[in-house]
């Protein structure tokens, strides 16, 4: 795998993990830009639950960087990117709106997926030229 592709997987690895810390140690900020009243035990689980999914994430990978086969390291990547490229579409074309963002936080959110999509798409595609 090149250095900067390396460099891009270790930083959306970090990004995951970071939304985890969010999600299990301070949801109420987060939760409090969607509608839906005070948080309740109920959603502070479901933010963590979401949290525990980007530990795995985050865990897969990278583990990416100990593969040695490029098939492989492509397909965890595009699957990587396929689940980011979901989660923007569906926010931009049905969720947002019907969670109650303000189209600020909608498209921060949203275009912040989008652009990890498309990063993992060119870590994914890089990886196969060399």
């Amino acid at each position: 795998m090149p250095h900067l592709s390396k460099i891009v997987v270790v930083v959306y690895a970090l990004f995951n993990l970071l939304i985890a810390y969010t999600l299990m140690f301070d949801p109420g900020p987060l939760d409090a830009q969607y509608r839906g009243g005070a948080m309740v035990p109920t959603r502070e689980f479901l933010w963590f639950s979401i949290a525990s999914f980007h530990v795995f994430v985050a865990a897969v990978s990278l583990w990416t960087l100990r593969m040695t086969r490029a098939a492989d390291r492509r397909a965890i990547l595009l699957a990587n990117a396929g689940f980011y490229a979901w989660d923007a579409a569906t926010q931009w074309l049905y969720w947002g709106g019907r969670v109650g963002l303000a189209p600020a936080d909608l498209h921060v959110n949203a275009g912040v997926s989008a652009v990890w999509a498309a990063l993992l798409l060119v870590v994914a595609w890089r990886d196969g030229v060399r």
